[in-house]
């Protein structure tokens, strides 16, 4: 079936969503930050699924992560609609704050991987005014070729950093993460979208009455009306989780 309920996670067409509320997913952040081995974290959101529906690798990558928590409100409702027991709503740019919380108490280091030229740097210094006490360990814009690729890499792990934040856009933050895990010098690897512009100040999170609502993608909207072909995927998603057939456990 294509939904169907786990002991410690739920699947929803195929993508593997963890049973974790933000207080859960924080203590399991932290506790790989004890580890020898990286970890990987994903926080897909409807979009994330809708793509896996038509990228296998994706959706194989999504399974494989040691965290994946339920970005998307759509997620939440779908849990609802088939009793599927997901706590809470996760959001990744919240988790991603609780990360640099604890890093800024534990004097532990970060690097930031994605946006544009120039961005990354912005948000660490906006990172650091608000966290004083965290390392930056370094940065890296999200434009690059293939033949880069290892060039990073060396500088990633030449650096060491505990936690590496990219922010490359879905898929291929994960398909990079997925790609380069063995050989990634640090603790935590997490995608996180397009929280590196939040944190520059390049583009705005949805003001609080519209995160409590569950429709930030009404605000992206709103300010972004060129997105819509992109946000029709939520109603799509909705749809599909409907006319699908009841729970198999």
């Amino acid at each position: 079936m294509e939904i169907f309920k786990g002991t410690n996670y739920v699947k929803i067409f195929g993508v593997r969503i963890d049973k974790v509320t933000m207080e859960e997913a924080n203590k399991r952040l932290v506790s790989y930050m004890q580890g020898e081995e990286l970890k990987m974290i994903f926080t897909p959101n409807p979009e994330f699924i809708m793509k896996a529906q038509d990228d296998p690798e994706f959706k194989t990558i999504l399974c494989e992560g040691d965290l994946v928590v339920p970005d998307g409100i759509g997620i939440i409702k779908a849990s609802k609609i088939h009793h599927l027991e997901l706590p809470e709503r996760v959001p990744g740019i919240e988790l991603m704050e609780k990360a640099l919380e604890y890093c800024n108490r534990s004097k532990k280091s970060i690097f930031l991987f994605g946006g544009k030229p120039g961005v990354a740097e912005t948000a660490a210094k906006k990172i650091l005014e608000k966290y004083p006490n965290l390392i930056v360990k370094g940065t890296q814009d999200g434009y690059f070729d293939e033949k880069d690729e290892l060039r990073i890499l060396d500088k990633i792990n030449e650096l060491k950093p505990d936690i590496l934040f990219i922010g490359l856009g879905a898929p291929k933050q994960e398909k990079w993460i997925y790609k380069h895990r063995k050989i990634i010098n640090s603790k935590v690897a997490m995608g996180i979208g397009g929280a590196i512009d939040v944190w520059a100040g390049v583009s705005k999170r949805a003001p609080k009455i519209f995160i409590k609502l569950g429709v930030e993608w009404l605000y992206r909207l709103l300010k972004e009306p060129t997105r819509i072909g992109r946000m029709m995927i939520l109603p799509q998603f909705m749809i599909k989780v409907i006319f699908s057939k009841t729970i198999d456990s």
